[in-house]
């Protein structure tokens, strides 16, 4: 087996728990997903999370307004244009190449993990490297397709929908390009993170994390 996934499999023997790159949605950034998003999670103490920017700066998303005095840093960004008339994305090749960029800083991970927009750049930059024996998994949150048609994607993965998104369909249709082993949950509100009250997700996930470990 590759090296990396040797050490890595005894580092999960010794306790040391999976190392995980999140990527922030559209608007945001990595302080806000550290600080709110992860903060409402059931599961975050399962892994070591690591955070990283999108690649283009943004105006900050409404949703995330009320919350902008709570948040250390105030430049928002994304992944991904879309073009005019907002029928498509551009931009893929530049956010796949920040998000290596980043891991050759930061170091080998076990799996990425990503929220909505961020979600789908983890899916294809999880797949490159899984296809590459150099990382084991991916974890969707409200993830969203990539409105093309030809995405698919082998890497084991474990998703997590909103039953009330309104871009539910979308996360359907991103879960459905996922070829490999796979799960789905759903939480009970929209596109956010599932509510610390959800201790089911929490314990699927754990569950997941150590099929990968």
């Amino acid at each position: 087996p590759d090296a990396r996934m040797a050490d890595a499999k005894q580092a999960r023997k010794s306790g040391k728990k999976l190392r995980v790159l999140c990527l922030h949605g559209h608007g945001t950034n990595k302080d806000f997903m550290r600080q709110l998003q992860m903060a409402m999670c059931p599961f975050r103490t399962t892994c070591d999370w690591r955070y990283m920017d999108g690649p283009l700066d943004s105006e900050p998303v409404v949703e995330i307004r009320p919350f902008l005095r709570m948040i250390q840093q105030k430049d928002h960004h994304t992944w991904l244009r879309k073009t005019e008339g907002g029928a498509a994305y551009e931009g893929f090749d530049e956010a796949v190449k920040a998000v290596h960029a980043e891991l050759e800083t930061l170091g080998d991970v076990d799996a990425l993990l990503g929220f909505s927009q961020g979600a789908l750049i983890a899916s294809l930059v999880a797949n490159e490297l899984y296809e590459k024996k150099k990382i084991k998994g991916l974890i969707s949150v409200c993830g969203v397709d990539s409105k093309r048609k030809d995405d698919q994607f082998s890497v084991p993965s474990f998703h997590i929908i909103g039953k009330t998104d309104g871009l539910r369909s979308r996360s359907l249709k991103l879960y459905e390009a996922f070829k490999g082993p796979k799960q789905l949950v759903e939480h009970t509100t929209g596109h956010k993170f599932p509510s610390s009250k959800e201790k089911d997700i929490a314990a699927k996930l754990a569950a997941f994390c150590s099929s990968i470990a």
